[in-house]
Order: C-alpha cells, then structure tokens, then sequence
C-alpha cells in the first residue's frame, strides 16, 4: 500500500506519509439510493421479459431459474459414452457471478432480461391438465411434474412440481379445477376434461406418472436492444447502472457509457455506471466509473475484472452521502488479480481506473473511490474525480429537480414570496445534508432564487463545499 516519507503535500495515492525529524528542541508545540440496474441480457432462458425486481433476499430459483448462493453458474454436463462432458457458458457465468457480487452491496437490482423463446410443456391423455412452464426458456426443461393417486383419501391425487430435484410444489385436488398454477408452471384444463371436470381421469388414474416439461427454447439470437434499452432506462428509477459480467471488450459497455453521458447532461437523470477497463478506452467522464482489476475470493473463486465490476456497482449504489469507499474492504476477498507496484498504481489512479490493492494485513481494498474523469480544467477540477463529491452533488441536483417537480411546479407563484418558500425548502435541505455530514458549512446567503426573463421562469444560483474523507496522512514526527 502506498506510504513513505514527503517534501510537500503532493502525494497521489491515499496512504499515510510520515517524516521523522530530529531538530534542537524548542519550546511548545440519500429514493434511488442502493438501486442497480443491471443488465443481463439472454442468458437465463428462464423469467420475465423485461425487469425482475430483485433483492437479496429474492427467490433467486424461482425468477432467475438459478440459485445465486449454490449453482455452479454456466455449467452443465452432458452424458455421453465416454462419460459425461462439462460445459461452460462464459457468458452466463460472468452474468450471474457479478449479479452475486452486485447483490453484496445492492438493496435493490433492477435485472433487464431477454427472454423470447419458447415454452416448455408436458400433456397426458390420462391426465385432465395441459402444464406449461411459467416462463419461456430452455430452463424451463428442468421442470418435472408428478401425478399419483392419494393412498390416503380416494378419489384424489397428488401433484407435485419438481425444479430440478427440488419439490417446490405439492396439492391434493378431486376435480380438475382445483389445480393451481405454481410459481414454476402454469396449468390449464384440457378440452376433454372440462365436461365432468376431470373426474373420471383422475379417480381412473391408477398408477402414478411423473413426466419432465420438454420443448423450451432460449432465443440466443435475441440480443439486447440499444432503442428498447434506453427507453426503459429513461422510466426507471436508479443510482448505477452496470453491464458486469459481459466480456471486458463488449459494445455494451460503451453503449451504456454514453447513455448515461446523455442521461445526466439532457435528461437531468444523474445516475452512474460502471464498467470494466479494457484496452484503449478513456471515458473520462464523472459518470462512468471504471474497475481496472479483479480479486480472488478466500474459497479460491477468481473474479475477473467483469464480474468485480458487480461488485463495484452494489456499493457504489447504496453507500450513504456522507461516506467514501476509499479503503473499504472487499469482503471475503484474499488476493488481487493483477497487483500492480507503486507506480503503477499511481499511473492509473491519474487515468481514472478505479482498482482494488492489497493492505499490509493481507486485506483486499478499494484503492480510491474514484470515477474515470482525469482531464481536471477551470470549470471541472479535480473534486470531481471523487465519486463521494459526486453522490453529494448528484444528490442536490436530484432531489432540486423532483421537489421543484412534485411540489412547486404549476402549484406556487412565482413571486417574492413563492421563491422564497422555495429558497426555505432548500435551505432546510442542504442544511439537512450539512448535519450529516455530507456537506461542508453551509449558510443560507449561499444560495438565490431570483426571477428570470420570463414570467414562469426560476433562476437558482448556489454555492457549495462538499466534504471529503481523509484519504491522505502527512505526519511529521520530532524527537
């Protein structure tokens, strides 16, 4: 970790910097906060078309198709007669591995799934029900339903829904109608059973018969949409905005990159996104946050840059305004891919790179909480480089503009008194965000709210001081 001795206060790496000296002796000395959206694509072949609210403590299997805290993300074997063959999808383990690591610091994950493909089914002659998976999707093979007839009552069966291996499913029911569709499966009355509503079928039925759902399908060629994309983005309510898990060099990247440059600058929208750093690319821009590295978690799981991305993005979410992630530890994480030496460091902390190093006590941290922007000019210095200033700024600019909206416009005059009931709204707010620490001292002749050229007009003029946290330590040491 950074560290050493200094000449004057110039150092680009956090770390403490103490000199020791030996002179004469003399005398006396805060709405979308902690939500991601992120974007997974195809590669579930099982959920809704569109978002999937999660959280973490969401039924992953049931609205992803997959279990976050135990599958073996991608993988699949295939028996064959040599044996059975391992398969791995790299793109839907990078998907889902930054998905888990997204869901460490997320509250909230807004999942955009492509999912168009076809359903699987299962029908029966002896039996008076049609049964379709919930969703479309490939996935949707691994559901097995089972109908037995009830030792313990006549006249009724037993039906049960299997995921996997897993029963996530048990009715009794003596007519066809009582079956419920489950969160796996929906169930539907076949034409021949609907006259006497399946009640010869089932008190017919005298041997069980369990059978898996067959015939679904994902649509890989369905890839995500940049118009569609954009215009849920545009609906949707967020903090970051995150592709972990595709490729380092994947066009969605940028995609995103640029839509959230529009976002902030035409729509007002001030959001964040993270991707990861892959060669040639300099976004340069307070909104795009850039993981340079990855890690290797404590059981020996190896995350590359991608899926830390997730991470990244979890956190970055939801950590309070009055915070910084400078230092802050990468949990269950004992090693960095891609340990880079003091200079080194130095180098892509000034180009932007967001990266995670080793502490002398083997503990994997955030280097700098930083975003990519590192051209600093009169207008943009360098605060803005710090995604703590940002949070703070973004924040006033956010809650400014949906106050102004929900409670001000078209409702209060604009004269003296109607801006100065806006002027006492903000003050009380920054002076809210000042108490927590957030911002600096704040006065309220630090802001104006006058009238502009037209009648409708509102012009607000600010001027404030963001708090840092202590990042470097310049320490001088007499004996």
């Amino acid at each position: 970790m950074a560290g050493g001795t200094f000449i004057k206060h110039d150092k680009r790496r956090p770390g403490a910097y103490i000199n020791v000296k030996a002179p004469n002796r003399k005398g006396g000395v805060t709405g979308s906060r902690g939500v991601v959206f992120f974007v997974g694509g195809n590669v579930l072949g099982w959920g809704q078309n569109g978002i999937i609210t999660l959280s973490p403590d969401s039924d992953f299997k049931q609205l992803l198709g997959v279990d976050l805290d135990a599958d073996l993300f991608g993988v699949t074997s295939e028996a064959t007669a040599d044996g059975a063959v391992v398969k791995i999808d790299e793109k839907k383990k990078g998907v889902l591995t930054a998905l888990h690591e997204t869901l460490k610091g997320a509250l909230k994950v807004l999942y955009y799934n492509i999912n168009t493909g076809k359903t699987a089914e299962f029908k029966d002659d002896k039996l008076p029900w049609d049964f379709k998976a919930l969703y479309p999707g490939e996935t949707g093979n691994q559901i097995t339903v089972g109908v037995s007839p009830n030792p313990a009552k006549a006249g009724t069966v037993i039906v049960t829904t299997y995921f996997g291996t897993e029963a996530v499913n048990k009715q009794t029911v003596k007519t066809a109608s009582q079956l419920k569709g489950t969160e796996y499966t929906a169930v539907s009355v076949t034409d021949a059973a609907k006259a006497d509503d399946g009640k010869a079928l089932i008190t017919g039925l005298t041997n069980g018969i369990t059978s898996p759902l067959a015939g679904g399908t994902t649509d890989t060629t369905s890839e995500v949409d940049a118009d569609a994309l954009i215009n849920t983005l545009e609906t949707q309510q967020f903090a970051i905005l995150t592709a972990a898990g595709y490729a380092d060099d994947a066009p969605i990247h940028a995609l995103l990159a640029n839509t959230v440059k529009r976002l902030r600058e035409e729509a007002g929208q001030k959001v964040q996104v993270v991707v990861p750093d892959t060669a040639g690319s300099d976004y340069d821009y307070e909104g795009v946050i850039v993981v340079a590295n990855g890690v290797v978690l404590s059981d020996g799981t190896q995350l590359s840059t991608t899926e830390a991305a997730g991470y990244i993005a979890g956190v970055e979410s939801a950590v309070p305004l009055n915070q910084s992630l400078t230092y802050a530890v990468y949990p269950n994480a004992s090693d960095v891919i891609g340990r880079l030496n003091n200079e080194d460091t130095i180098l892509a902390l000034n180009a932007g790179k967001l990266l995670f190093t080793v502490r002398n006590d083997g503990t994997v941290v955030i280097e700098q909480d930083i975003n990519s922007f590192h051209n600093f000019t009169q207008d943009k210095r360098s605060d803005l480089a710090k995604n703590r200033v940002i949070r703070v700024l973004d924040d006033i600019a956010q809650n400014t503009k949906d106050t102004f909206e929900k409670a001000f416009i078209g409702k209060i005059t604009n004269n003296g008194a109607g801006r100065d009931l806006f002027k006492s709204n903000r003050v009380e707010y920054l002076n809210g965000l000042v108490t927590s620490g957030a911002l600096g001292a704040f006065d309220a002749a630090d802001i104006s709210v006058d009238p502009g050229e037209d009648l409708d007009t509102v012009v607000v003029n600010l001027a404030v001081t963001p708090a840092d946290a202590m990042e470097k330590l310049y320490m001088t040491v007499t004996v």
